[in-house]
């Protein structure tokens, strides 16, 4: 009798383990369908591992990606057409989703309403880009609940609110796209600690307050645009030796103070735009022969006294704009 019982017990819980994981697939293929009886032209068939934009573990048929771009074509050949409500859609379908990894849903006019709470229960999600969009509201304030993310970007949409803090917690980002929104606020003190970004464009917005100081750490940015905001005070001092540095967009803002001199002796740096501000002060005459720009625009600020003659020592510089300062003829 004993040994029947634990026949029994063990033959219960791989029964109960099969219908686990075929309850996994199951919920994958809800929310398949519901994605899809949201989309005109909608895909065909119940093999949802096969639709186009729609990509599974190759065994366990679970979704890990779905990458959906307004102009793809279902397998019927029509283009897809976006014809539901976004966020309850998404609210009922993709969060659902526990195995994506990425999830890129973009350039869709028909793309309105708010970004769904539940998004930030997607722990594995890696690429997370709803770019090109109609989406409103504020970032989730969890953002940082998403460890894994490597590329968030939410730009060219209609975002409002700050910056959530907890942004500082996605430690293994390497691209921060939010630019071409509403987005105001300041940027987060501590985003220094986001070790691993190589490009943080948030341009187009309306942040405001200073540029946090932490931000001269991050070694591994190549590209900085805080451009077409509101920011004051004054550039931070080491600025300049952030050492893989290569694109600085400040234009457009309400600096003050004056330029940092390393800015102009970093040896990487081949794009620097810092017109339209209210900066102020001497250029400093530390040009030198390994200085190469593409673009170098210190125009629209207050600048005064001599234009350094070391700038003619410049191995090559494309655009140069010094225009409405009050630099001495």
């Amino acid at each position: 009798m004993e040994s029947k019982c634990k026949v029994a017990l063990i033959l219960a819980g791989v029964l109960h383990l099969i219908a686990a994981v075929n309850g996994d697939r199951w919920t994958d293929f809800d929310a398949a369908t519901a994605l899809r009886d949201g989309i005109s032209a909608a895909w065909t068939g119940d093999q949802f591992w096969t639709w186009p934009g729609i990509v599974c573990h190759p065994d366990t048929k679970r979704i890990t990606e779905i990458v959906l771009r307004a102009g793809d074509s279902s397998d019927s050949g029509q283009n897809l057409a976006w014809t539901s409500d976004w966020t309850e859609l998404i609210s009922t379908s993709i969060c659902h989703l526990d195995r994506l990894t990425t999830l890129i849903i973009t350039d869709w006019n028909s793309i309105s309403g708010e970004l769904p709470a539940c998004l930030t229960s997607l722990s594995r999600l890696r690429i997370l880009d709803l770019s090109g969009n109609r989406i409103s509201g504020g970032i989730p304030a969890d953002i940082g609940k998403l460890e894994q993310l490597i590329l968030l970007d939410l730009s060219n949409n209609e975002l409002s609110g700050a910056i959530p803090p907890s942004i500082v917690n996605l430690r293994k980002l390497k691209l921060l796209d939010l630019s071409r929104n509403e987005i105001a606020g300041e940027i987060p003190f501590d985003i220094g600690k986001l070790k691993m970004l190589s490009r943080a464009i948030l341009s187009d917005n309306q942040i405001g307050g200073e540029i946090p100081s932490s931000i001269v750490t991050l070694s591994r940015t190549a590209d900085l645009d805080l451009s077409n905001n509101q920011i004051s005070g004054a550039i931070p001092a080491r600025l300049g030796s952030m050492p893989v540095l290569s694109t600085l967009n400040l234009h457009s803002n309400q600096l003050s103070g004056e330029i940092p001199h390393d800015l102009f002796s970093n040896r990487g740096l081949i794009h620097l735009n810092v017109s339209r501000n209210n900066l102020q002060g001497r250029l400093p005459n530390s040009f030198s022969p390994e200085c190469y720009f593409t673009v170098l625009d210190l125009s629209y600020n207050n600048l005064t006294g001599e234009v350094p003659k070391s700038i003619e020592s410049v191995n090559f510089i494309g655009t140069l704009d010094l225009s409405n300062n009050n630099f001495k003829a």
